[in-house]
């Protein structure tokens, strides 16, 4: 899990500040934030990231991407929850199903 984005406050939370998730689905997502701290990058560090843009699925997006970079993963995965709201996953191992 790397975060989620609301339509409705027009921000992203990152997933290490959700207290709704159990702590080994984000452990990926507080690399993330140690990485912003160390690097002095606010977006990376902070539990809230505002749509300033008014591009929340961009900036889902951009996030995400930052996290697979960061995790060393394969890819990001979005999964709508309906009226703008969503999840964002990341992709750390791929094998075929059945």
């Amino acid at each position: 899990m790397a975060g989620s984005t609301s339509a409705k406050s027009q921000s992203w939370l990152w997933a290490w500040t959700n207290s709704n998730w159990p702590d080994d689905v984000m452990i990926d997502a507080k690399l993330v934030r140690s990485f912003g701290e160390t690097n002095s990058i606010d977006e990376l560090a902070q539990s809230y990231v505002r749509d300033v843009d008014n591009e929340l699925e961009v900036l889902g997006w951009e996030l995400s991407a930052v996290a697979v970079r960061i995790c060393d993963a394969l890819g990001a995965y979005r999964s709508p929850l309906g009226e703008g709201d969503a999840r964002y996953y990341i992709i750390k191992a791929i094998s075929w199903a059945g």
